[in-house]
């Protein structure tokens, strides 16, 4: 059986509507809208000389405002030499670093004490020097709030080479109570050198939606101040703090963004011992360090300890060491493409954030946890798909099917497509095209529940496992693509049998390479509960280029994410990326991808069409030391624990990919749990309904309500006092408050909008 019937015909246009289901373990949307047509977004690029990018290490005097501004002047001047182009000093510099709830502690007095405005002092000195040395400036400071004097922004201070100077507020601070969130991401048009966003620390580091907006606004260089120390510690007892725990945050935080996003990244942080005296004499915190110039990934430009640049997964961050850093050779920073791709769907984020954020205004706090330390028996299984034999593909399951049930498996997953192989081939050299006029992943596509989840759910009842796998999926009638000259294609989907004989699916959303050739979007993100807690489920380029997604599920209530996947991303990659959604969102991961060659074997050239996916399989979990505390491991700085799969599995060295067959893992999902300080879900639904709006032709913005006259995005007794105010000039007019459409404000509007919100059957124009 199957929670819930699809339409029995589908056609994809950018013209048709789509239908959603609604069942109980899918969460959907209705729309009026399949894919709108993609209206081309900003991209930009410049080549910057070697030293022309700075970031400095720099260790704050804790409230000593004019000593930090002469030690940052300093390195102006060194910048200045060097002929630095844009310099970017840490988060919080000016003022040195505070944490604080407590109005009446010395640090939380002097983070709101010392702040300014945007032309205060501070700002005029270095937007002076940004004009002379044609330089840009940016750091961190503490800045007022107008008509507040209890609290300050923690921001980040602009200035331009013109001499002009910007504030972008952190929009998820961790400071402490002293500390109000900024609602505005700040986007710089920098002329040659391109469109620079700005994000501080946590806001990178957590909140993924900020450089995601950037990054499809065109953005070639993200500013990270920063003042971060997690996990710096003194692991082995001798009194030296070790850098590994906190080398692995920064590294999997930084790396995984920029790789994702495209952008050149700039991250300057404090050094040395910070903040207010504590009774022991000692003070409240102490940075590493640590800042870097970085590209691609892994590429440094400035901050490691290697002499030339080139991608370096096993790169060693300088750390404890004060001075400015520039990029040693030359570099090109450009937009990247994920959120220039077709995929890309604000559009549904938009809305999905929409949900949460509704969910936080009736008093849901999204914050979740799970204490369950026993666990699953999760298993991966690394195989191939056999190309077009999907008989030989069952085949082979079944055996693992068996093993899995056989050792107590809870939890078996498989590859993406692995009942029918992943590669798609030329007409001309698909013999399935040619017999049938369809692609092999068109022409071997089932319906769900159909003949293949029908045989295998007898061995999900029989073993009391859930087995997911990827498959292509069609529906009872045909699926045309209209936007593809009326292509024929299929979902590229991954089957979910339950112990009880359910029988479902979820269908990928975001394709990779040639998929588009034959499969179609889905649109509706999958959840389920279990004994264990709640699970999400994604397909390859889902969760590793799209971290909305998880982000959704996590903010859901969701523990755990099963990722089917087919990729040849190096161990580095799935690591960095699955890896993220345990540390960063809070769940544990099953993501199990193809091993082995796929399509045909060429004896000519002896090559695979397909070639070979050799990576890893992965069962993460948070890391738990010798107590069962969350923590890192103190040799290798990892937050999570891969439990014996993947680079950490048994002969990995030598192979180089995970091993062929079961991996089986017993999962500790304690600590697990969607947890996030300032998490703004409804200024990320507007960010990305404003990209839907500036990118996807055809868009209705969610929030464009009729009547909404204070923009506060709901339709209530406020509105009917702004329109009020605005018949008598008491505030702004917006073509909100004209209701009747008469090309005014006045107390028709006003009446109209008392009608509608009494229920009268009125229209509002």
């Amino acid at each position: 059986m199957k929670r819930a019937r699809k339409l029995s015909k589908k056609i994809v246009s950018a013209a048709v509507a789509s239908t959603i289901i609604m069942t109980a373990s899918v969460t959907a949307f209705a729309t009026d809208y399949t894919r709108l047509d993609r209206i081309s977004q900003p991209k930009v690029s410049h080549t910057f000389a070697k030293d022309e990018l700075g970031v400095v290490n720099f260790k704050s005097t804790w409230g000593d405002k004019e000593a930090n501004v002469s030690s940052m002047l300093n390195y102006v001047e060194q910048a200045h030499e060097k002929g630095v182009k844009i310099l970017l000093f840490p988060e919080m510099c000016v003022t040195g670093y505070v944490s604080s709830s407590d109005p009446e502690s010395l640090a939380y007095q002097t983070a709101v004490n010392l702040a300014e405005t945007s032309d205060g002092p501070t700002a005029t000195t270095f937007a002076e020097v940004a004009d002379t040395y044609d330089m840009w400036i940016i750091y961190g400071a503490t800045e007022t709030i107008e008509g507040d004097s209890e609290h300050a922004y923690n921001s980040a201070f602009i200035c331009s080479p013109e001499g002009e100077v910007t504030t972008y507020q952190k929009i998820s601070p961790v400071e402490g109570s002293w500390c109000t969130p900024g609602e505005n991401p700040v986007l710089i048009d920098a002329g040659d050198y391109g469109l620079i966003g700005v994000s501080i620390c946590y806001d990178t580091y957590a909140m993924p939606e900020i450089g995601r907006y950037y990054a499809a606004k065109g953005c070639n260089i993200l500013l990270n101040p920063t003042a971060t120390s997690r996990s710096y510690t003194d692991t082995d007892g001798d009194g030296v703090k070790e850098d590994t725990g906190w080398e692995w945050y920064y590294k999997n935080r930084i790396e995984s963004n920029t790789s994702r996003d495209g952008y050149t990244l700039l991250s300057s942080n404090l050094v040395g011992a910070d903040g207010p005296v504590k009774s022991d004499g000692k003070q409240a915190y102490d940075f590493p360090g640590g800042s870097v110039i970085l590209q691609s990934g892994t590429k440094y430009y400035a901050g490691t300890t290697d002499e030339t640049v080139f991608s370096n997964t096993e790169a060693d961050i300088i750390t404890g060491e004060e001075g400015l850093l520039t990029n040693k050779e030359s570099l090109k920073a450009s937009t990247g493409s994920t959120c220039t791709n077709q995929d890309f769907r604000p559009e549904d984020y938009a809305k999905w954030y929409d949900e949460l954020a509704d969910m936080q205004d009736s008093g849901d706090k999204l914050s979740y946890s799970n204490n369950v330390t026993d666990g699953p028996v999760a298993a991966v299984v690394n195989m191939p798909g056999v190309w077009g034999d999907k008989q030989a593909n069952i085949d082979a399951m079944e055996k693992y099917i068996i093993e899995a049930g056989e050792k107590g498996v809870d939890i078996l997953v498989f590859p993406e497509t692995v009942l029918t192989g992943y590669e798609w081939k030329k007409p001309e050299n698909d013999p399935y095209y040619q017999e049938s006029g369809v692609a092999m992943q068109v022409a071997l596509a089932e319906t769900i529940p159909g003949p293949t989840t029908n045989y295998f759910s007898q061995y999900a009842q029989q073993y009391g496992m859930y087995i997911i796998f990827g498959m292509t999926e069609k529906e009872d009638e045909p699926i045309y693509d209209m936007t593809d000259g009326g292509t024929e294609k299929v979902y590229n989907s991954a089957a979910i049998l339950y112990p009880d004989g359910t029988i479902d699916s979820y269908q990928k959303m975001h394709r990779a390479g040639n998929e588009s050739k034959w499969s179609v979007c889905g649109d509706t993100p999958y959840m389920f509960e279990t004994q264990w807690g709640k699970i999400g489920i994604d397909i390859c380029r889902d969760g590793h280029f799209y971290p909305e997604l998880g982000r959704y599920y996590a903010a859901m209530g969701c523990t755990m994410l099963i990722h089917p996947t087919a990729t040849t991303g190096n161990p580095w990659y799935r690591e960095t990326r699955i890896g993220s959604y345990t540390d960063r969102d809070g769940m544990a991961a099953i993501t199990c991808n193809l091993l082995g060659p796929d399509g045909t074997y060429d004896e000519s050239t002896e090559k695979w069409s397909g070639g070979v996916f050799a990576s890893t399989s992965l069962i993460i979990t948070k890391y738990h030391n010798a107590s069962g505390r969350t923590s890192f491991d103190p040799e290798t700085g990892y937050a999570i624990d891969l439990n014996g799969t993947g680079s950490a599995s048994e002969g990995f060295d030598e192979r180089g990919t995970s091993p062929e067959g079961l991996e089986i893992a017993k999962m500790n999902l304690s600590g697990c749990g969607f947890r996030l300080t300032n998490f703004q879900a409804r200024l990320y639904s507007k960010m990305y309904d404003e990209l839907a709006v500036l990118y996807r032709d055809g868009y209705t913005s969610i929030y464009d309500k009729a009547g909404d006259a204070n923009g506060d995005t709901e339709v209530n007794i406020e509105d009917v006092t702004y329109i009020q105010k605005a018949g008598l000039g008491m505030v702004e007019s917006n073509d909100k408050c004209d209701l009747n459409g008469d090309g005014r404000v006045s107390i028709l509007d006003v009446t109209l909008l008392q009608k509608y919100l009494a229920g009268y059957n009125v229209t509002l124009k």
